[in-house]
C-alpha cells in the first residue's frame, strides 16, 4: 500500500536523486558523480528519512557521519542503488536498492502492491509453469532418477500414501524442527493409521501436526500439486532400514521434488509460514516519493548474514537447498521463487521470466550484481566438468558454520552433496574426503571455536576418522589448498604415502591413487613403471582392538616418522573466544616445532578445549609426514608471513626464494593405532636433520 508520508515540500536532496532517476528511466546518460554528503538529508522528509534510517539498521555500530557521501548508481538496466561512498570498511556492505513504480517502468522490474497480510499462493502458480515450459536446465537430469519407494502426503485426502514403484510429482520441505512437545511422526506403530483417509485432518492429530507442515500441505495443494514430501512424516523414524534408504536417497528425493517449500523463518515448525497461516509480521515496505513524478519502493530484503534466521544456521537445511532445482522460499513475511535460470519476488514485476541472469552487467564500468537483492538467492550446487577442490572445500566450510542436534549426523546432513560431487570426483568420497584430492583435503585445519566431536562428554573416542575433517564441529578451512591449484600456484603438493583402506569384508583399495597417477603424469608419465606400484598389499587387522564396522575408518600406510621438542608461539593460551554457536570456547594454539638444536623448523596448529589442555612447554610429539610441498617466494608473498611462517624464522631459510617443506600429522598411539591431533608443516632438511625411521602405520 501507498505511504501517507511524502517529503517535505522542495526538498531538493529528493529532487536531485529524482532527476537522475527519470534520465536513467528515459534511456539518457547520468554522471557517476550522484552524491549527496549525509548532512544534506532533511529529516522531516520521509524519504530522507527512511533511507538514513535503513543505513543506520543495518550498521548500528557504525553510525552514518554527517560528512558520509551517499552515493546513487544508476544503470541502464533500470537498476538503482543506494550506497555509502565514504570507502569505510564498516559502511561499503551495505546498501538499498530502488525499484522504480509501474508508471516509471511498465515494461521493465517494477514493484507490485500487495496484500499488506495475506500471499495470494494461486498467484504464484504461474512461476513453476513458466519454469516448466521454458527452463530445460531446470528439468530433472537422468544422473538424478527418481527415488522408488517412497512415503509422500496427498494434500487432497490428508493422509500418508505408500508408492512402492516410481512416485508421482510431489513437492518437498525444508525447515527447522525445533524442539516442541508431542510432534507428531510417523512410526511403525501408526503408519498404519497415518494411511487413513483425512487422518491428519482428524481432531486427534491434527493438534499434533506443526503449523508449518499444515501450511505446506495448503500451499502445495494452492500451487496445483497433490503429493508432499516432509522427512518427520514420510520416514519411518524408529523404522532403521527406511531411515537409512531415505537418508542415502537425499540427493534424489530433492532433485526430482517440483520444487521445496523452503520455511525460512522462526526457529521451530510451529512458525507456520507467515502469509499463509498467519499474517505476515514483517511492516510493508514503504513508497518512497523523490518527486510527484519519481515513486519508488525499497528492494526486497535478501539473504544476507545480517537477516540470517535458525533455518540458515541448521546443517540439514544447507544441503535440502543445495540439491533442490527450485525454490519456494517463505523469508521475512514475502516468497522468492529461485530455479537455475530466474528468480521472481512477490511484490517485483519481473515478467515473463523472472531476474534472469542479465550479462549486460559485464559491459558497464561497475558491476552492481553482488548488490541487487536477486543475486542473493541463488543457492545451486555446481557440478563442474572438472572437480573443483576449492568449491568442494567452500562447501564443506558453508556446511561446517552451521549447527546441528546430533553431532552423529555431521556426515549423513551432508551425504546428499557428496552423493551429487561423486558423479564427477573420481573414486567419489571416502568418510567426507574426496580420494582424488586425498592428499590435499589431509591439510585441513579447525579455526577458533572448532572442537572434536566426542562420542560422550569426556571422552576421548571421535563419532568420525580424525583424518576427517567431519570428526570436528564448527569451521574447518584448508588454507593451504588456495595456493595449490591453478596454471601457475605458489605451492606445488606431491604425495609421498600409499594409503590403504581395508574394512571388513571388503577387498583393499588403494584410496589416494589418482593423485599418485596425477604426480607421475606429471613428472614425465608412467611409461617406466614397474607395476608392481599397482599391487595392493596384505593387512592383517587380526591384532587391532577395534570393532569390525569400524574397521573402515582406518588408512594402512608405510611412513616416515620422527619426533619433535614443540614450543607454543604465545605464552598465553587460556583465553577465551565467542563464537555463535557455544557461548565461551578457547581458540587453537600455534606452536613451533624445535629441532635437537633448538631451532624453529615448522608450526603445528592445536585446537585448545577445555577437556583438552595444550601441550607443556618442550613437550616430545610425534609426527608423520603425509606430503611434500615446495612454495615460490615470487608466486606469493603472503606465503611466509601467513601460511608458512617458518620459513621466515629460520635464519637457514629467510633469504631462500623457494622452501622445501613436508607437511605432517602429529599424531597419538592408543592400542597400536595412531590418532591424529593436529596438522603442521616441516621445513624438509630439518626433518631429515631428525633422523626419522619408516615405519607401517594404522591412522585411525
Amino acid at each position: 500500500m501507498a505511504s501517507s508520508e511524502h517529503p517535505a515540500v522542495g526538498c531538493k536532496t529528493c529532487a536531485f536523486f529524482s532527476e537522475a532517476i527519470l534520465k536513467t528511466i528515459r534511456g539518457e546518460a547520468v554522471g557517476e558523480n550522484i552524491i549527496r554528503l549525509a548532512a544534506s538529508f532533511d529529516p522531516k522528509c520521509a524519504t530522507c528519512k527512511y533511507t538514513l534510517d535503513s543505513f543506520a539498521r543495518l550498521a548500528p555500530n557504525s553510525p552514518l557521519q554527517l560528512t558520509c557521501p551517499m552515493r546513487l548508481d544508476c544503470f541502464p538496466q533500470k537498476r538503482f542503488f543506494f550506497r555509502t561512498g565514504c570507502g569505510c570498511w564498516d559502511h561499503s556492505a551495505y546498501h538499498l536498492e530502488l525499484l522504480p513504480s509501474s508508471e516509471l517502468a511498465p515494461t521493465s522490474v517494477h514493484y507490485k502492491i500487495i496484500d499488506a497480510d495475506t500471499i495470494d499462493i494461486s498467484s504464484l502458480k504461474r512461476w513453476p509453469e513458466y519454469c516448466e515450459q521454458h527452463h530445460e536446465d531446470c528439468r530433472p537430469t537422468p544422473t538424478q532418477p527418481p527415488v522408488t519407494d517412497m512415503i509422500l502426503i496427498d494434500v487432497d485426502e490428508h493422509r500418508l500414501v505408500q508408492f512402492p514403484g516410481t512416485p508421482p510429482k510431489y513437492t518437498t520441505l525444508s525447515y527447522v524442527w525445533g524442539v516442541l512437545p508431542d510432534i507428531l511422526e510417523t512410526r511403525i506403530s501408526n503408519f498404519s493409521t497415518l494411511q487413513l483417509p483425512s487422518s491428519l485432518a482428524s481432531p486427534e492429530i491434527l493438534p499434533r501436526l506443526p503449523l508449518t507442515i499444515q501450511d505446506a500441505i495448503k500451499v502445495t495443494r494452492d500451487m496445483g500439486e497433490r503429493y508432499l514430501w516432509v522427512d518427520r512424516l514420510c520416514i519411518i523414524q524408529d523404522d532403521e532400514a527406511n531411515k537409512s534408504q531415505q537418508i542415502a536417497s537425499m540427493a534424489s528425493i530433492y532433485a526430482n521434488s517440483q520444487f521445496t517449500i523452503i520455511a525460512a523463518d522462526g526457529a521451530d515448525a510451529n512458525t507456520g509460514l507467515h502469509g499463509v497461516g498467519s499474517s505476515r509480521p514483517f511492516p510493508e515496505l514503504p513508497i518512497l516519493e523523490f518527486s510527484p513524478e519519481c515513486r519508488m519502493r525499497p528492494g526486497p530484503e535478501t539473504e544476507e548474514a545480517r537477516y540470517f534466521t535458525t533455518w540458515h544456521n541448521r546443517a540439514w537445511t544447507f544441503q535440502e537447498r543445495l540439491l533442490s532445482r527450485r525454490s519456494l522460499v517463505f523469508f521475512r513475511g514475502s516468497v522468492i521463487w529461485q530455479c537455475k535460470c530466474s528468480v521472481w519476488v512477490e511484490g517485483v514485476a519481473a515478467e515473463p521470466d523472472g531476474m534472469v541472469v542479465d550479462e549486460t552487467w559485464r559491459t558497464e564500468k561497475k558491476r552492481p550484481a553482488h548488490l541487487a537483492f536477486d543475486r542473493h538467492f541463488t543457492f545451486e550446487l555446481k557440478t563442474p566438468k572438472r572437480p573443483d577442490f576449492r568449491y568442494f572445500e567452500g562447501l564443506v566450510r558453508q556446511y561446517q558454520r552451521r549447527r546441528m542436534t546430533y553431532q552423529a549426523d555431521g556426515l549423513r546432513a551432508f551425504s546428499g552433496i557428496l552423493d551429487v560431487l561423486s558423479r564427477t570426483y573420481d573414486g567419489g568420497f571416502l568418510h567426507g574426503m574426496p580420494k582424488m584430492f586425498f592428499d590435499v583435503a589431509m591439510l585441513w585445519e579447525p579455526q577458533a571455536g572448532s572442537k572434536p566431536r566426542l562420542v560422550a562428554p569426556g571422552s576421548r573416542e571421535l563419532m568420525f576418522p580424525s583424518w576427517s575433517w567431519a570428526s570436528f564441529q564448527g569451521n574447518v578451512a584448508n588454507n593451504l589448498s588456495d595456493h595449490t591449484f591453478g596454471n601457475n600456484p605458489s605451492i606445488e603438493l606431491t604425495p609421498v604415502v600409499r594409503w590403504y583402506h581395508a574394512p571388513a569384508d571388503e577387498p583393499i583399495s588403494f584410496v589416494n591413487l589418482t593423485p599418485h597417477l596425477a604426480r607421475m603424469f606429471k613428472q614425465g608419465g608412467v611409461g617406466g613403471l614397474d607395476l608392481k606400484f599397482f599391487d595392493v598389499p596384505t593387512i592383517d587387522t587380526g591384532g587391532l582392538t577395534v570393532e569390525k564396522e569400524k574397521l573402515g575408518w582406518l588408512l594402512h600406510g608405510s611412513v616416515s616418522v620422527a619426533s619433535f621438542r614443540m614450543q607454543p608461539e604465545k605464552e598465553e593460551t587460556s583465553k577465551l573466544v565467542r563464537v555463535a554457536w557455544e557461548e565461551e570456547v578457547a581458540p587453537f594454539v600455534n606452536y613451533h616445532f624445535l629441532d635437537s638444536s633448538g631451532k624453529i623448523v615448522g608450526r603445528l596448529k592445536v585446537p585448545f578445549t577445555r577437556e583438552d589442555p595444550v601441550l607443556e612447554k618442550d613437550a616430545l610429539c610425534e609426527c608423520i609426514v603425509i606430503s611434500e610441498g615446495k612454495a615460490y617466494y615470487k608466486r606469493s608473498k603472503w606465503l611466509k608471513e601467513i601460511y608458512l611462517p617458518e620459513w621466515g624464522l629460520n635464519e637457514e631459510t629467510r633469504e631462500l626464494e623457494e622452501f622445501h617443506f613436508y607437511n605432517v600429522l602429529w599424531v597419538e598411539q592408543r592400542e597400536g593405532i595412531a590418532y591424529r591431533r593436529g596438522c603442521g608443516t616441516i621445513w624438509k632438511e630439518g626433518w631429515d636433520r631428525q633422523n626419522p625411521e619408516v615405519r607401517n602405520i594404522v591412522l585411525g
